[in-house]
């Protein structure tokens, strides 16, 4: 039976636990680093006819396991050795434990005596090794030398390591939402599925799930003995092209992992990468990472076996001589195994000599004597040599989904227009993201056919001719993301649309940028984000409220356009998550906010320093985190309020508010700062609130500066010329941030409800500042310069004084007042 590791991570493993002489593991085997990549049989004969009848690219079926050419080639194990094992239980691997073992590493092993130990459902552990043959992690008797158990995966999560067919750890039900934008189109009424429910129609193979079709190609790299795995296509991306319906991720486009269930049903599946790394892994939490799913993540290589990472790095060099460990490293990220990288290489070495010579025929055009311009091009040549290698550097890598998938290429066109822009034959396929900044009269043409699998593209400050730019994006097929700032996007006719021909466009961000005729997004099926900030926008852009935009949008952002007067309709918004309307001119909350039918999803509402008069219903939209009403003309809190909507922030400063309704909770993150907030009992409920929380929750707006004069109040005429003299004494010695701190004071609801007790409290501070040492005083200015509620800094004054004279008496503390009750 397993035995639970102790507390602290260490585990025991049995005192039979002991290294084997080494063996090479080439007189039988194929290295770790040159994995076969045969399909769903990860083990067949390399002998075997059927397995190297087709080579890539020639007249296959849509069944035919297409095999990447491999390095060497040796005998395999023999199959029916393999087969009698791969359907073990792990539990015949379990270890009993008596040896400790070190915690795990960042990897999920534990090492003890070069083995590698892992912790498995249960409190178990299994010692694992990587299998020649794949270049996964299998499970390993201690007296194997090659692993017979199952392949492992590692939950990235909870970094315990599961049996590669357990189904239960890394599959999931199919959503309506991770199938959108799947659909096919295609109507398969009456269509016959195969035994492997696949639809083969028209040379492709598409499944049915709820009744949709949805094209599918073949993952041979995650297929497995026990399961195939099938690739959601879209038919318009680059990666559906492929004619054997082999799955091919160097094409290029969004793909969804399948597989049929025990049940027969679709299911999603996680396929994992070698080395026990999940394909899936995410980047560190992100807030806000919500609006950019599609293409936003960072990591790193990581997870592959020692041996295969090595091995490759010797490969990359074979070619490119001038590659660091780093530069292999990133190749190896992108490309995985060694037989799909050497291809890739290859293919790199014939063309880099044309791509060179093209790149120095355009840095020698240029015959004039203007040596920034000279500078210009040769720094441009020398970025698209090294990025074509693989050489970025780590400010220019772009991951998706943790995974490296290539670089950005920042281009600076300069400031002379009548030069030509750079435009070679050779695909810049390693650049993923183009940055544009400069004024070129010529035609981008031959710099976007270079790029023209491009997905992100930023225009900053384009002095050119705007429509011809937008043609010209026209024509970038993969294109995701779109960032402009400062340009014209002026067209020659009233009839003309912006960005018609971007459907497949995930975000769009225009920032100060001049638009006519009217912005419209209608056609752009696949927006998730749309910001025009500071974009001189007049009404929302045409088609925002029409679906299937408007199901789809996630990110609003029409920030800083005072001319437009009236807010979109939101109604059909479902799924969005966030809505920037902020320095606007509405004067009316957005249409469809607070139904049941609005956005439910919504997060982030900001409608700030615009000229909203009344508040917005926050009902029916639970997820809500940060809510932005300041500097509006609002008169009352938003209906909807509770103990956890917002959950945040709930900015309502420099409003018209005047009262506190008693079934608002007042909380941390509230900020009523500026309100003319006069009843009594709202202002002692935000002197409680701000006790409980340390900050102040509201402050009153700010007062000129009276000096003495705010303390002096109902102070006897016989007291002014000693309270004057001790307050020009304290101002001598105080600095300007207490003294700015006590003036804040006037601020605080304890001035306008508990004014005659704050002005003893004030007094008192002053007498034993007066008395206190040198270093007394730092310890009560250092005090006064660090806490930014002026309320809270005086408690904190009183404790200090207190602490270095005990016998000091200071005014009793204001009390915490009771809540008023309904009549």
């Amino acid at each position: 039976m397993p035995v639970k590791p102790p507390r602290g991570g260490s585990a025991h493993v049995d005192t039979d636990v002991h290294t084997f002489p080494k063996r090479s593991s080439d007189k039988d085997f194929i290295p770790a680093d040159v994995p076969v990549r045969d399909g769903t049989v990860p083990w067949a004969r390399l002998d075997d006819p059927k397995s190297r009848s087709t080579q890539p690219g020639a007249d296959a079926g849509p069944e035919t396991i297409l095999p990447a050419p491999v390095v060497e080639v040796r005998p395999a194990p023999d199959v029916a050795g393999i087969s009698a094992v791969i359907h073990r239980s792990l539990e015949t691997y379990l270890i009993t434990s008596v040896t400790e073992l070190p915690d795990a590493d960042g990897d999920g092993f534990r090492m003890y005596r070069n083995r590698r130990y892992v912790d498995v459902p249960g409190s178990g552990l299994v010692l694992v090794a990587v299998d020649p043959d794949t270049g996964w992690y299998r499970a390993r008797h201690p007296g194997e030398l090659i692993p017979s158990g199952p392949w492992m995966l590692r939950d990235s999560e909870s970094g315990i390591w599961h049996p590669h067919s357990d189904f239960s750890t890394r599959t999931n039900p199919l959503t309506a939402e991770s199938l959108d934008g799947f659909h096919a189109g295609l109507d398969i009424s009456g269509a016959q599925s195969g035994s492997d429910g696949v639809i083969r129609h028209d040379g492709k193979l598409y499944v049915a799930i709820h009744e949709q079709a949805y094209q599918v190609m073949q993952d041979l790299d995650a297929s497995r003995p026990e399961y195939r795995v099938w690739r959601l296509v879209k038919p318009n991306d680059p990666v559906a092209a492929d004619t054997a319906n082999i799955y091919r991720a160097s094409l290029g486009g969004e793909t969804l992992a399948i597989t049929r269930s025990e049940q027969n049903t679709w299911v999603c599946i996680l396929t994992g990468l070698r080395g026990g790394m999940d394909g899936g892994a995410q980047p560190p939490a992100n807030l806000f990472n919500f609006h950019r799913p599609w293409l936003t993540g960072a990591g790193s290589s990581g997870g592959q076996p020692r041996v295969l990472v090595a091995t490759t790095r010797a490969l990359v060099r074979r070619y490119f001589a001038d590659a660091t460990d780093q530069h292999a490293d990133d190749f190896i990220a992108r490309y995985g195994e060694a037989g799909v990288a050497e291809i890739e290489l290859k293919r790199l070495e014939l063309e880099f000599p044309r791509l060179n010579r093209e790149i120095t025929a355009w840095e020698t055009a240029y015959k004039g004597q203007d040596i920034a311009e000279r500078r210009r091009r040769l720094a441009i040549g020398a970025n698209v040599r090294r990025l074509f290698k693989w050489q970025g550097e780590d400010s220019e890598k772009v991951y998706r989904d943790g995974r490296l998938v290539g670089f950005k290429l920042e281009l600076d066109l300069g400031s002379r227009g009548n030069l030509a822009p750079p435009g070679f034959s050779i695909p810049l396929r390693s650049v993923v993201s183009l940055v544009l900044e400069g004024c070129p009269s010529r035609s981008l043409g031959n710099l976007f056919t270079m790029l023209s699998h491009i997905e992100t593209l930023e225009v900053r400050r384009f002095k050119g001719k705007c429509h011809e730019l937008l043609a010209e994006i026209d024509k970038l097929p993969a294109l995701k993301v779109l960032t402009m700032e400062e340009a014209r996007l002026w067209l020659p006719s009233v009839g003309l649309e912006h960005f018609t021909r971007l459907t497949r466009l995930r975000e769009l961000s225009l920032t100060h940028c001049s638009i006519w005729p009217i912005f419209s997004v209608r056609g752009m099926s696949e927006l998730r984000v749309l910001r025009a900030r500071s974009c001189g926008l007049s009404r929302p852009p045409v088609g925002l409220d029409q679906w299937p935009v408007a199901s789809r949008l996630e990110v609003l952002d029409l920030y800083h356009n005072p001319d437009l007067t009236e807010a979109p309709d939101v109604t059909r918004m479902s799924g969005l998550r966030e809505l920037n309307l902020a320095n606007t001119f509405i004067s009316s909350p957005p249409h469809g906010l607070g139904l049941q039918s609005g956005p439910s999803r919504l997060q982030i509402l900001n409608l700030s320093e615009s000229r909203l008069a009344v508040a917005p219903s926050l009902q029916g939209m639970p997820a809500l985190r940060e809510v932005d009403l300041n500097r509006t003309r609002i008169r009352s809190f938003p209906d909807g309020v509770t103990s956890d909507i917002p959950t945040t922030r709930l900015n309502l400063a420099f409003t018209w508010i005047t009262s506190i309704p008693e079934t608002i909770e007042l909380r941390k993150g509230f900020d009523l700062t500026g309100n003319p907030i006069a009843d009594p009992a709202s202002l002692r409920r935000l002197i409680a609130a701000r006790r409980q929380t340390g900050t102040d929750l509201w402050l009153g707006g700010v007062q000129p500066d009276m000096g003495i004069h705010r303390w002096m109040h109902n102070v006897p005429q016989t007291q002014h010329a000693e309270k004057s003299a001790l307050w020009d004494s304290f101002v001598l010695q105080a600095n300007s941030t207490m003294m700015n701190q006590l003036r804040n004071l006037v601020r605080t609801p304890e001035f306008q409800v508990e004014r005659l007790l704050l002005q003893r409290r004030v007094w008192s501070f002053i007498e034993s500042f007066q008395k206190a040492s040198e270093g007394e005083r730092g310890s009560l200015l250092d005090i006064a310069s660090t806490e930014p509620s002026p309320g809270k800094m005086l408690d904190r004054l009183e404790e200090e004084v207190r602490r270095f004279d005990p016998t000091w008496q200071n005014q009793p503390p204001h009390h915490v007042p009771e809540r008023p009750r309904f009549e």
